[in-house]
């Protein structure tokens, strides 16, 4: 005789089957794709997307910038991106029209740092290319902002899909041994225990993956809502300061990253350096992100100011703590912070991801031919505590 079933594993249950049903197909893509973005620093480097240089020597930022003037003299610098850990040696101009603030319509330009020439012609950035095509179905749908808002939903219901799998499989894996594959009692008793014991074994990695993706679709709203506040603040803080030429401002790069580079924590280097006049900063200063070497570190970031005019440290920049969980989610969500090895883990785990959610929705799809074929079965929710 079957125990009863409380109001509550019934909730979850139904919690479970919909919110995944739901889910099921762009929960598939998003799988798919995000196996193939683990490796998009690799992919980009093969197809010669992101130029890689093996050439030693000092970095000559200043020749980089030189170069990148007379290519574009029509244009402004906006940012100078460096990034040792996945590109070494090359360094990332970004140029636009003279009355841009943004990057919307920005250019990209590599060059090598050791000898200052140009490695790409700044036609082919990342948004055109293979991964960046399936970078922008991955977080945007191809809808913007907007998609980055979808993909939050899609992520809250695969959390909601989680939590209540952990309740109905909680009563489940007391009768029935973990990981027991109960065989040569049909097709469907095998499949329901090994979504079981599959999603059992991937749940922990599962949470932290959607609960970044849940985070990540917020992350235009919060750069946002940053500007609105905090900037904004420090602008106006700032309002009776003399603006500086932004195509030209007094202080060159170089300088402004030496200076940064002695202000920051020990083993954290310049990774981004802003030019004044942009939505990211002042008229009169430059703003320099600053990351760490290893790790999670190498993804945090830390902000400071720079007077353009004087080439002085204006202020550290207190990021607050909804952005640098927004910085910490896109590592977590990729696992791109720890090698090759957890690649390959995060790339398995996606794999048994696919595994259980096409897996539950044959469940379902199957309980309800059978349901159809044997209308006297036990209720729903009794018996089986599958999809």
């Amino acid at each position: 005789m079957q125990a009863p079933v409380s109001r509550w594993f019934r909730l979850n249950l139904q919690i479970h089957r919909w919110t995944s049903l739901v889910a099921t197909l762009p929960f598939l893509l998003l799988c798919l794709t995000g196996t193939v973005l683990i490796f998009r620093e690799e992919l980009d480097a093969a197809l010669g997307v992101v130029p890689v240089s093996a050439a030693g020597g000092e970095a000559r930022v200043a020749d980089c910038l030189a170069t990148l003037e007379r290519s574009f003299p029509d244009e402004r610098v906006l940012s100078v991106g460096l990034d040792p850990l996945n590109h070494p040696g090359v360094m990332l101009g970004v140029v636009a029209g003279p009355e841009e603030t943004g990057f919307d319509h920005a250019r990209l330009v590599y060059f090598e740092l050791a000898s200052g020439r140009m490695l790409g012609d700044g036609d082919t950035g990342r948004e055109s290319s293979f991964t960046g095509v399936l970078f922008e179905l991955h977080a945007e749908w191809f809808l913007g902002p907007v998609g980055r808002l979808l993909g939050a939903l899609i992520g809250l219901l695969v959390l909601a899909s989680l939590l209540s799998g952990l309740v109905i499989y909680a009563p489940y894996v007391r009768r029935i041994a973990y990981g027991f594959i109960r065989v040569g009692r049909g097709a469907r008793l095998a499949q329901l225990d090994l979504h079981n014991f599959v999603g059992a074994m991937v749940l922990g990695w599962a949470f932290v993956v959607s609960l970044s993706g849940f985070l990540l679709g917020f992350s235009t709203i919060a750069l946002g809502v940053w500007q609105m506040t905090d900037l904004a603040a420090i602008r106006d803080e700032y309002r009776d300061a003399t603006p500086v030429d932004a195509r030209h401002p007094p202080v060159p790069v170089p300088r402004v990253i030496e200076v940064a580079t002695a202000h920051a924590r020990p083993g954290w280097g310049v990774r981004s350096v802003l030019y004044p006049g942009m939505d990211l900063t002042t008229p009169r200063h430059y703003a320099v992100l600053l990351g760490g070497s290893t790790g999670l570190e190498a993804r945090m970031i830390d902000a400071v100011m720079i007077d353009a005019q004087t080439g002085e440290v204006a202020r550290d920049v207190e990021l607050p703590g909804y952005l640098h969980a927004m910085f910490l989610s896109e590592p977590l969500h990729f696992g791109d912070y720890g090698g090759l090895p957890l690649k390959l883990l995060w790339s398995a785990c996606n794999l048994l991801t696919l595994f259980i959610t096409a897996n539950g929705a044959w469940l379902f799809f199957d309980r309800r031919r059978a349901q159809r074929l044997r209308p006297g079965r036990a209720p729903e929710g009794v018996g089986d505590e599958g999809p």
